[in-house]
């Protein structure tokens, strides 16, 4: 596995940076902020002046105003001039002049202050630059070049206890700006037990205290109460709902991958499509355009996202991988002409009672062979194709998982329902009211 430490900062969803303008081409001088971006600040005036003045850095360097982690930049070139003395002067320079000429109006909005600006700049910096203490070579430049191992226990010792290795690794530690996170935190116990080194390997959090405002009052009108067990995801796949906007709705929310039991949650508005993000390379164009929307809708009907999409694969804070790719609430649909009929032929999904039940029982279709454990009790049947997914399954057919997972026992749970369904097979999609009490 090539470089650890950028596959730790992969899966903890921080995308290393490349350079993707040419050397020549490059200017020399950034703005921490721009004039649109302070519209509406109520920072002081000799504040909003410094923060629009020039750093005099290679423009490479207003990256890592985003935290994220810092490895090679693949180009001599480019390291030498990102790196250059007269920067880090210039981005110190900033810093201090940051902390006097703010220090009355020390928040860019509530609860994000100004410092943090340059405090991430100035780690991402850091890390790009450090050097090794013998040979003067740019420590990412070293470990990049490490041999390939499966862990970190398999590391040799020369690497693991590299300075290098350790020194970045400490370095992350010691700055809440950076993309230290448990991961990473993992890895430097690691160094510390295997190399006799003393220090700390705690997580620190950035001082951002953002109050978002969330509305007072569940819009939904629908509630889950948490299980043991329960997950964002889970929740989300359960109740046909985006796990970003949960978490949006719900600030008792503080750990999504494992929600306390007895917590009463807001729902959000049921979507008909869901997807579940499957990797940090995904983006929400790519994603729009498979489901035939825009990521600008994506962002609309997912809460949690930001406006230029790109915590779709958010690790901090995490708040899931399921999204809506459809608009929550449903769009409008002509009702149709009257009739004693109802609209879904009697199915309890949409154009009925929406509650996911059958008004009577039938017979599964001549030859199907049903899956094991599947309740008679049903009003339809649906046969599983090869590569669906069990929430696809499920799209635009208003079915609640858990009851769809509770008749078909065989799919297990939601975590487990992809991998246990079974192409060819058929499953009660619809069961009728008392399904669990008497067999047919």
């Amino acid at each position: 596995m090539k470089n650890l430490l950028l596959v730790l900062s992969l899966l903890g969803g921080f995308a290393p940076l490349a350079a993707t303008v040419s050397l020549n081409s490059r200017a020399t001088g950034f703005q921490l902020v721009t004039n649109k971006q302070l519209e509406g600040s109520k920072l002081n005036s000799n504040c909003q002046q410094l923060l629009q003045q020039a750093i005099q850095c290679d423009e490479y360097v207003a990256n890592f105003r985003e935290r994220g982690y810092r490895g090679s930049l693949d180009s001599p070139a480019l390291t030498d001039s990102v790196c250059q003395a007269t920067c880090e002067r210039s981005l110190l320079n900033t810093r201090r002049r940051l902390a006097a000429v703010c220090a009355s109006t020390p928040d860019l909005i509530p609860g994000y202050p100004v410092a943090t600006l340059i405090e991430t700049t100035l780690a991402g910096w850091n890390e790009t630059c450090l050097k090794d203490k013998d040979t003067g070579e740019y420590c990412n430049n070293i470990i990049d070049a490490f041999e390939d191992y499966d862990s970190l226990e398999a590391m040799p010792d020369a690497q693991l206890c590299s300075y290098c290795y350790g020194a970045k690794l400490r370095m992350m530690q010691q700055s809440p700006y950076s993309a230290y996170d448990e991961l990473f935190a993992q890895a430097l116990e690691i160094v510390n037990k295997r190399c006799n080194v003393k220090g700390p390997t705690d997580t620190l959090s950035p001082p951002i205290n953002v109050n978002v405002t969330r509305p007072s009052v569940c819009t939904s009108k629908q509630t889950h109460s948490t299980r043991n067990g329960d997950t964002c995801d889970s929740i989300a796949l359960a109740n046909s709902v985006s796990a970003a906007s949960l978490f949006f709705l719900n600030p008792n929310l503080l750990n999504c991958s494992s929600v306390p039991a007895g917590l009463e949650l807001c729902l959000p508005e049921k979507c008909s499509e869901l997807y579940k993000v499957q990797s940090k390379d995904e983006d929400c164009v790519a994603i729009g355009v498979r489901y035939g929307t825009s990521w600008a809708k994506l962002v609309k009907w997912n809460l949690a996202l930001k406006d230029d999409c790109r915590n779709i694969y958010s690790t901090d804070p995490f708040w899931g991988r399921v999204i809506c790719v459809s608009q929550p609430g449903g769009e409008y649909t002509d009702p149709g002409s009257p009739g004693t009929t109802p609209g879904n032929g009697d199915i309890g999904g949409e154009g009925g009672s929406g509650d996911g039940y059958a008004n009577q029982v039938v017979a599964p279709p001549d030859g199907a062979k049903v899956a094991e454990g599947t309740t008679n009790n049903c009003g339809k049947y649906i046969q599983a194709e090869k590569g669906i997914r069990c929430p696809s399954l499920l799209a635009k057919r208003a079915m609640p998982m858990d009851l769809f997972l509770k008749i078909n026992p065989s799919l297990g749970s939601v975590a487990e329902c992809d991998s246990k369904i079974v192409p060819g097979l058929w499953y009660c999609l619809n069961p009728v009211h008392g399904w669990d009490q008497v067999r047919v």
